[in-house]
């Protein structure tokens, strides 16, 4: 992902326009497109999940421009593990919204918390105050079909050859 340009992963938020786009990131997640309103009527969970996407696809984004202006350091390589489980989750809510809409509230749950760490990291990382580390983000990672292990290892590969 580090080389990859940055770019929202929504094309439309499904609350401030009439559909909820999610655009193909290829070789991570395919591309979907469904009416917004016609979504949440048939499935009210789905209000929360756009709301959470929404606010995730700011953050990543929001990382990804930061993290270039960044010297490698632990707070550069969480920031990035911030972006990978974001981009995990869109490709897990692909499948679930196509497949699987039960499976939208924990969806929403797991994105939740991913969510309220990556701001976390961020707001710390662009004030400079440390911040504890959260071990959440391994339950949101398993969830969303990833091991923090493996992030962990491919992330040192790329910082500290």
């Amino acid at each position: 992902m580090a080389q990859t340009r940055c770019r929202k992963f929504l094309a439309g938020d499904g609350i401030t326009t009439p559909e909820f786009t999610i655009s193909a990131f290829p070789g991570v997640f395919e591309g979907l497109s469904i009416d917004a309103r016609a979504a949440r009527k048939s499935f009210p969970a789905f209000g929360d999940a756009f709301s959470v996407a929404k606010n995730l696809d700011e953050y990543q984004f929001r990382i990804c421009t930061l993290v270039p202006s960044l010297a490698d350091s632990p707070v550069k390589v969480m920031l990035q593990k911030y972006r990978i489980a974001i981009a995990a989750a869109f490709a897990k809510l692909v499948p679930v919204i196509r497949e699987d809409q039960a499976g939208l509230p924990a969806w929403t749950e797991h994105a939740r918390s991913l969510l309220v760490e990556a701001s976390d990291a961020y707001v710390a990382a662009t004030a400079s105050v440390p911040r504890a580390p959260k071990p959440k983000i391994g339950e949101a990672l398993v969830f969303f079909g990833l091991h923090e292990v493996d992030v962990d290892r491919a992330l040192a590969s790329v910082y500290w050859k």
